[in-house]
């Protein structure tokens, strides 16, 4: 039994590995796609800002010059992130708006998955 557990726990660990850091890039390119949509549909700017810590994203629209009201918080699951940019804000025509192109990498144990986001609003892993 004790050989059975050593020859099959390490490539389960592994699919554990990669499928958390499936998890987190499909989440985190669902809330990218929501914030951009949000932003054309609201015709304001849109906020999508990564806790790194909490491991989640909030989206938030632009009230005022100096009001965002939160919209949606989402979790990204149990992989490490890191990031160059952790505030991504989209136009109310989609684009990023200021410096908001940004890559996060995604790991967990041998596995890992980087996601670049452009200033024209594109995604791409």
């Amino acid at each position: 039994m004790g050989v059975l557990a050593s020859v099959v726990t390490p490539p389960l660990g592994r699919a554990l590995d990669r499928a958390a850091v499936e998890e987190g890039v499909q989440r985190f390119a669902a809330a990218h796609a929501t914030t951009r949509e949000l932003a054309i549909s609201r015709g304001s700017l849109a906020r999508l800002e990564l806790d790194r810590v909490a491991h989640t994203l909030t989206v938030s629209v632009q009230r005022t010059a100096k009001v965002w009201d939160t919209v949606a918080a989402y979790p990204l699951g149990s992989a490490q992130i890191t990031c160059s940019n952790p505030t991504m804000v989209f136009s109310p025509i989609g684009i990023g708006h200021g410096a908001s192109n940004t890559k996060v990498v995604f790991a967990r144990g041998a596995a890992a998955d980087t996601v670049t986001t452009s200033r024209t609003g594109r995604l791409r892993h």
